[in-house]
């Protein structure tokens, strides 16, 4: 697992074609502090899109062009901002592979072409970092492209495709799941909360405490603005705030729930519980009775822990009444 988080927008069809607004959109992600920006690519609309699907000639208009795509990827490497790319058709797919490999940090595989070989088949065949998008997809179903992909995945990327999630359709425990479970493979969380949640932010922080270090987030100039994939989208300073947030978690000592294991906080709770002290002054030599011993709270890590009795043990050193035995000065 990183020991940094790593932070990228999510562009999708927001920019409904207009190459102006999604250049916009990548520089306002580097603005924001973005680790990178994804974009979902159609190559050969017709090879994607049925005639049949009701939204197929308003959709038609999102559509942008390879030399425009092209402008859009030397911006992000001119300011230094990945690309994640999510090929959506054969086409590309062979695209990454070849005419815009040099641009690209992560192949981006989307749960609608989860079981589509000819695209997998692709993409392995490019041998490009993959992050795998695994909503409404089982464990088995996540071992098979483990097993098909080998080390090309670097990130399993979880969120519930819910468009958008509300918070009782989250299943945020789902992360701690994986992270226990692919332990070798960094865990990533895509939110889909709706825009205007007042809880939203949190998601990400709460799915950081959880073993996500990769995180997704869709991003539109002016949050509630309505375009298309706009209700989960936030804007690039809400983005930036989430960034913040989880900066500022990398700067912590943040560590994973155990039930054998205590964290740095939880052994100085520990220090309230219970333990040995003396009933009166005693002198080094003396012999410690039952009537020497009491237990009380002090709220200090020193001192016997779980109750051990130092009954018959003999001091070597001296102590004040109500001051705790300490395990070096007797035997």
């Amino acid at each position: 697992m990183p020991d940094k988080s790593y932070f990228y927008t999510e562009t999708a069809f927001i920019h409904q074609g207009d190459i102006s607004y999604l250049l916009t959109l990548v520089k306002a992600s580097a603005e924001a502090g973005a680790n990178g920006i994804k974009f979902q690519v159609i190559a050969e609309y017709d090879g994607f899109v049925s005639k049949a699907n009701p939204h197929y000639t308003s959709f038609s208009a999102a559509m942008i062009s390879r030399e425009d795509w092209e402008k859009v990827f030397s911006l992000c490497r001119e300011l230094m901002l990945d690309v994640i790319y999510m090929p959506c058709d054969k086409e590309a797919a062979k695209l990454a592979n070849k005419e815009w490999r040099q641009y690209i940090k992560f192949i981006d595989i989307h749960p609608v072409n989860f079981i589509y070989e000819p695209i997998l088949q692709i993409i392995k065949e490019g041998g490009l970092d993959i992050i795998l998008g695994m909503g409404g997809r089982t464990k088995r179903e996540v071992d098979e492209k483990i097993e098909f992909f080998g080390e090309q995945i670097k990130v399993l990327m979880f969120g519930h495709q819910a468009f958008p999630t509300q918070l009782h359709q989250s299943a945020l425990a789902k992360i701690a799941l994986l992270q226990n479970s692919y332990p070798h493979i960094a865990i990533g969380y895509a939110d889909h909360s709706p825009w205007q949640s007042d809880w939203g932010r949190q998601l990400q922080s709460v799915a950081y405490m959880l073993g996500a270090r990769f995180f997704e987030k869709h991003i539109g100039l002016v949050a509630g603005e309505e375009r298309f994939d706009y209700i989960t989208s936030s804007s690039p300073e809400m983005i930036a705030a989430m960034i913040k947030d989880i900066q500022e978690l990398d700067e912590k000592e943040v560590e994973f729930a155990s039930l054998d294991k205590l964290n740095a906080s939880e052994i100085k709770y520990t220090s309230r519980q219970l333990k040995a002290v003396a009933t009166r002054d005693m002198r080094a030599g003396e012999l410690i009775s039952s009537h020497d011993v009491q237990y009380k709270m002090i709220e200090s890590e020193v001192g016997l822990h779980y109750l051990v009795d130092p009954t018959g043990k003999k001091l070597l050193a001296p102590v004040k009444e109500d001051d705790p035995f300490l395990e070096n000065e007797i035997e």
